[in-house]
Parts: structure tokens; C-alpha cells; sequence
């Protein structure tokens, strides 16, 4: 294992990760739709399990130069649930408008990790780090997908609401 190379990865996820947590916890407080409010909520709780995971890794190679891959589950069944149910609005539609963007924003904050991730794992030759990341590129995908969903039906929800079509 290139020791250097693995913290240098590792340590530039955990900021990543960080910056994640950060994001979502900042947004959920900014965010006017609940089931948004909640995701974020969630989300936050989630980059920091990630977070410590990476932590937990870094502390290994630190000790001992090498690392091995611990499957870890990404703890999400209500945020997958979230993402499926309908949205109450109570009339609010401006919420709509104004979450949106919010929505993209954190789309693409997961797509940028799993990028990051599969990217990183083509990089190294270590197979345990490999798998490593990997996992973490997967956890990222799943979050991903699940804000895209929500992503679609809001936006799907407020262009039926002005009556009109997006111009994408």
C-alpha cells in the first residue's frame, strides 16, 4: 500500500464528507418543505457516519500501514422512504420554488462524491482500499438517486402547479 498516496485520498474525502455534513445541516435549516427539511436532517447524520468511517480508516493506516475494508451499511431506510412519498404542500407553492434549487444543489454535491469515489478507486492498486472505495462511491449513488427522485417530483409538482413546461 502507498501509505501517502491512501491518507492523501482519505483525508481529502473526510473534508469532503465535512463540507456534506455541513451542507445538509445548514440547508435543513433554510429549506421550507418538511420532507425536504427532514431528508437534509437526515443526510447531515449520515456524511458524519461517513465521516467517522473515513476516520476510523485514516486512524488504521496511521497505526498499522495498511487497511481493511469493514462493510458498513448506510443507515437510510426513512430517507429512502422520503423520497417515495408525496409531498404535502398545504397550498405553499412559493416552498416549491424556492427548495428546488436547494435540491439540484445537493444532487450534484452526490453526484461530485461518487465521482470522486470511482475515480479514486480506479487510481489505487490496494484492493482493500479499492473496495473501500467503492463502498463509499455506492453510499453516494444511493443518496444521489434518492435526492434526484425528490429532486423530480418537486419540480414535477411545481411546473404542473405555474401550468407550464420547463425550458430544459
Amino acid at each position: 500500500m502507498n501509505k501517502k498516496k491512501a491518507l492523501g485520498i482519505l483525508e481529502y474525502a473526510l473534508a469532503k464528507e465535512i463540507e456534506g455534513m455541513q451542507f445538509y445541516e445548514s440547508k435543513s435549516k433554510t429549506v421550507k418543505i418538511k420532507q425536504v427539511k427532514e431528508t437534509f436532517e437526515e443526510l447531515s447524520n449520515m456524511e458524519k457516519n461517513h465521516a467517522d468511517y473515513i476516520t476510523s480508516l485514516i486512524n488504521e493506516i496511521d497505526e498499522h500501514d495498511y487497511v481493511h475494508f469493514r462493510q458498513e451499511t448506510d443507515i437510510g431506510q426513512s430517507f429512502r422512504k422520503k423520497a417515495e412519498q408525496e409531498i404535502p404542500y398545504s397550498g405553499d407553492f412559493s416552498a416549491l420554488r424556492s427548495d428546488i434549487p436547494v435540491l439540484r444543489m445537493a444532487y450534484l454535491i452526490e453526484e461530485d462524491f461518487m465521482n470522486f469515489y470511482n475515480q479514486a478507486a480506479e487510481r489505487v492498486e490496494d484492493e482493500e482500499l479499492k473496495k473501500i472505495l467503492k463502498h463509499l462511491a455506492e453510499w453516494e449513488k444511493n443518496h444521489r438517486d434518492m435526492i434526484y427522485k425528490l429532486y423530480q417530483k418537486t419540480a414535477k409538482d411545481y411546473w404542473e402547479h405555474v401550468e407550464v413546461e420547463p425550458l430544459f
